[in-house]
């Protein structure tokens, strides 16, 4: 990133970041670097699933697993996590399971606590994910997919029909805090907003829904979208708006990277 004075990209824009508190430093700082002036607004909280049933059931029988997949930071940090409260041997309980992580920052999540990821496909689609298992001799192996409470249905239902046995189990969920949305109506209606980001659907859901159905595009009009993934887009897309940046990959770096050769 070009972070020399006279050359910052994003000198005087004022970009806002959906992210939760915990969770937007490093976008922060690395948007701050190239000039921005950054609006934090965070949209979502993570929370314990309504209850720990199904996870626990598939950790008593992580043997009978071919592979884990971990979609999110999050669904690392949580399942992790439970498997300590239970008493369980990190490196103990996961032996003989191999690990793909969707996206980077989710195998280095992964690599934190000592484990190895197998697999780390280029694009988050389910087809992708199955040929890299086709590639390693993993046809139709059982599957465990520890996420977000209500989540995409789309990588289950299309590994379930390439043959994998596939288990979804909540390990998180996502929950809309309690915030004052008044004063970043009033920066939108007053067009000083100059870009919005969103790294997630449930931050697209969550920020649509705190400006209100009804005045939402309204506000909206004239700010720029950036979204981490085609997927996140997509729920951006589902509201009639249309996202304007979108990295080749799906990591905060390259996410401010886009950002800042589109403004250049």
């Amino acid at each position: 990133m070009d972070t020399e004075k006279e050359n910052k990209p994003l000198s005087g824009k004022k970009v806002v970041i959906t992210r939760p508190p915990d969770q937007a430093d490093e976008f922060t700082d690395y948007l701050i670097k190239l000039g921005a002036e950054v609006i934090k607004f965070p949209v979502i909280d993570i929370a314990p699933p309504d209850n720990w049933n199904a996870l626990d059931l598939a950790i008593d029988k992580l043997d009978d697993y071919g592979w884990v997949i971990f979609t999110s930071v999050n669904g690392v940090k949580s399942f992790i996590g439970r498997l300590i409260e239970r008493g369980k041997d990190i490196k103990g309980a996961m032996f003989g399971v191999r690990i793909c992580s969707v996206g980077l920052k989710t195998a280095d999540a992964v690599e934190q606590y000592g484990l190895r990821v197998d697999f780390v496909p280029e694009e988050f689609r389910a087809e992708a994910i199955a040929e890299g298992f086709e590639t390693m001799g993993a046809l139709n192996e059982k599957v465990l997919i520890p996420r977000a409470q209500a989540g995409r249905e789309v990588l289950p239902e299309e590994l379930s029909k390439m043959g994998y046995r596939v288990d979804v189990v909540p390990v998180y969920k996502v929950v809309r805090p309690d915030i004052d949305v008044s004063w970043l109506k009033k920066m939108l209606s007053s067009r000083k907003i100059d870009m919005i980001t969103f790294t997630s659907g449930s931050c697209v859901r969550n920020f649509i829904e705190l400006l209100g159905m009804e005045e939402y595009k309204l506000l909206l009009t004239g700010v720029k979208i950036a979204c981490i993934s085609p997927v996140t887009a997509e729920s951006m897309r589902k509201y009639g708006i249309e996202t304007d940046v979108i990295p080749e990959r799906y990591t905060i770096e390259d996410l401010t990277d886009a950002i800042a050769r589109y403004y250049m």
